[in-house]
């Protein structure tokens, strides 16, 4: 590994690319660690890149429209993102070729190449508009861009991170992706993984050494649900107590056959999931038929411990599968810093560590059981246990650790 002793971490600026957007409908964990740097040191946030055919797509959307100028003529790319921090910068980065579609091979690789030299330009000519020089490239889970850097971009370190199993994932990442983070492992100075089963599996596919560095949770924000007397959400008013609460996006991850058979059981009770709704495809269940079932769309990440604040409890509906044994969910944090009793499937190692300050049944009636359980036994003593526990996983302790590992 490099020797990185002469880097002053407060001075060198941090450039994150990952999958998602700094102003998409759900909050990433690359965007809550990008604010997070963004307290000490300049971040530069890559906007996941759009295709030129994403454009045609989507140039009607307003979010795409804001970014025309960058993404068809590279101007004004760079966005100061004063709202979170002055230090905290969005680039928005020309449109690239749309080449997922293409076999494993001499032309993907070429076209990949050109994608990632016009990619790495764009932050490069971001960097020298705000005089930056030291800095730290940090891809957070984007392998199909800069896994392996091309010899004009020369950051002071590369830092890798793995979020989730690509090679379980569906078949647009899993494609070209499994291979390419493979090779970004094995290209980083540092790698790191957010979960037990990611860390075996890519120590094992790479030959290199990977740290594992869990999700966290802005425990300043969320802690409200749990200190707060907040004000309870519109859409939340005239929805019947208690309620059975989720949040995150509604996904190929989530159990609907376990999630149908909780709303059957409690008939006396409504489950709310606030998140954007992307099942399609991923269950033959009409969940509007679903009575007590109640969908809020997506929420601003600000907005969540609001929601929180007004449910009974809380639960991770996760499929056990491939997918999921390699999760550290990103909410199992925010749940815990609210104080809510939480009952969840035991789909991965990293979830199992909460047991017992969380319920974990996978079978449909013993997750039913849990819940009674949970709602009936509730104390503020197990409350300040759970908002205890979330505040030793917060965003600052997390970069305190990448420090750490970086200099190790």
């Amino acid at each position: 590994m490099k020797d990185f002793s002469n880097l002053t971490f407060d001075k060198v600026t941090i450039v994150m690319t990952s999958m998602s957007r700094w102003d998409g409908e759900f909050s990433s964990a690359s965007w809550s660690l990008a604010k997070t740097f963004a307290q000490t040191q300049k971040v530069i946030y890559v906007d996941y890149p759009f295709t030129f055919l994403d454009y045609l797509k989507e140039r009607k959307k307003p979010s795409v429209k804001a970014r025309k100028s960058a993404l068809i003529w590279g101007n004004n790319s760079i966005k100061q993102l004063s709202q979170f921090s002055p230090k905290l910068y969005a680039l928005s980065p020309p449109l690239m070729l749309p080449i997922n579609w293409l076999p494993q091979g001499s032309l993907y690789n070429f076209f990949s190449n050109w994608n990632d030299r016009r990619l790495a330009k764009s932050i490069s000519k971001a960097l020298k508009e705000l005089h930056e020089e030291a800095f730290i490239y940090f891809n957070s889970f984007n392998p199909l861009y800069l896994t392996k850097l091309p010899n004009s971009f020369k950051p002071n370190a590369f830092v890798y991170q793995s979020r989730d199993n690509i090679r379980a994932l569906e078949p647009y990442l899993r494609k070209h992706g499994a291979r390419k983070e493979i090779e970004a492992v094995q290209s980083a100075d540092l790698s790191l993984v957010t979960s037990r089963m990611l860390q075996k599996d890519l120590e094992a596919l790479s030959g290199k050494k990977v740290a594992y560095f869990p999700n966290a949770a802005d425990f300043e924000l969320f802690k409200s649900a749990y200190e707060l007397e907040l004000n309870v959400p519109k859409d939340l008013k005239n929805i019947p107590k208690p309620i059975i609460g989720y949040t995150g996006n509604i996904c190929h991850r989530l159990d609907y056959d376990l999630i149908k058979t909780v709303c059957e059981a409690n008939p006396d009770k409504s489950m709310v999931m606030v998140g954007p709704r992307n099942h399609q495809g991923h269950t033959d269940i009409n969940l509007d038929e679903i009575p007590n079932l109640y969908f809020t769309g997506p929420k601003k990440i600000e907005q969540l411990p609001q929601y929180l604040a007004h449910f009974q409890l809380l639960i991770l509906p996760f499929l056990c599968n491939e997918v999921t044994k390699s999760i550290y969910p990103l909410k199992i944090n925010e749940y815990l810093a609210s104080g809510k009793p939480i009952v969840a499937t035991p789909f991965s190692e990293d979830i199992q560590l909460f047991h017992p300050l969380i319920s974990l049944e996978k079978s449909p009636q013993d997750f039913n059981k849990a819940i009674e359980m949970e709602l009936t036994t509730n104390t503020e003593e197990k409350a300040k246990s759970r908002y205890t526990e979330a505040s030793k996983n917060t965003w600052k302790g997390r970069v305190k650790l990448f420090w750490e590992l970086l200099m190790d």
